[in-house]
């Protein structure tokens, strides 16, 4: 194995070529020393060359979740005040598209103007359900509570005379005439403060029941129109509701006639 001597090494430390000889010969016997002249007075003792730095592995940023929009925030307004109203004339605050009263404030009645609406007259008082408001309607009421008494008089003397379902059938017409005086005699006094009692001849019947189911037929178409015509004329609801269920009661009674004489023939 060839030995390598750093000669630019050796020079720059001054050693004494004597001294480096016998150092030669001593371990390189037979090897002929280098010469003295082939090391440069320039020459710098080799560096040992470092090894390069380990650059640290570069992390990628930290990725961030993503944020959540967030609604836009409305900064707290102050409520804005509303624009003030034009003046309008004090005495007539049903026009405020009225021309002629924005130019007159101070006058003391409202100038006619086409596009006024008209204001109805609001009562001072409200209008009770059968009170003393409906006195129009007592005549009416003694009335309807006569022909109610003359039917109940009627159907009980038909079914004296009928027997099976026709006598049942009729029971219950005269049961019915019965509960409908009860019920315009109730109302009669709620509205007058008074009871109405009214007197009523016996009725006049055919001789046979046939006739006097077609007579009964006739009568129940009449009860029913009188209701209706009362039902248009009143201004009081509980009376209107009154006739006219009364007046259904009169068209279903017809129909029941209808049908005991449909099963007679």
């Amino acid at each position: 194995m060839e030995l390598k001597v750093d000669l630019p090494a050796l020079r720059g430390q001054d050693i004494d070529p004597n001294t480096f000889q016998r150092v030669w010969d001593r371990v390189m016997p037979n090897q002929p020393a280098p010469r003295s002249d082939a090391i440069p007075d320039s020459a710098v003792p080799a560096q040992p060359t470092e090894p390069p730095e380990e650059t640290p592995p570069v992390e990628p940023p930290p990725v961030e979740p993503p944020e959540e929009e967030q609604p836009p925030v409305t900064p707290d307004l102050p409520p804005v005040p509303d624009c003030p109203a034009e003046p309008v004339c004090p005495d007539c605050p049903a026009c405020p598209d009225c021309p002629q009263c924005p130019d007159c404030p101070q006058c003391p009645d409202c100038p006619d103007c086409p596009a006024c609406p008209d204001v109805p007259d609001t009562p001072d008082t409200p209008t009770f359900c059968l009170g003393e408001a409906s006195q129009g309607d007592a005549a009416r009421l003694e009335t309807l509570m006569t022909l109610a008494q003359s039917g109940a008089a009627a159907a009980r003397a038909m079914t004296r005379r009928a027997s099976g379902p026709c006598a049942r059938a009729l029971a219950a017409l005269a049961c019915d005439h019965r509960s409908a005086f009860r019920r315009l005699s109730a109302a009669y006094f709620l509205i007058t403060g008074r009871r109405y009692a009214p007197r009523c001849a016996a009725p006049t019947l055919p001789a046979s029941l046939p006739l006097a189911l077609r007579q009964q037929f006739l009568w129940e178409q009449q009860w029913e129109q009188q209701n209706k015509q009362a039902a248009q004329a009143t201004a009081d609801p509980c009376l209107r509701e009154l006739y006219l269920e009364l007046a259904q009661e009169g068209a279903y009674h017809a129909g029941t006639i209808r049908s005991l004489l449909e099963q007679m023939t």
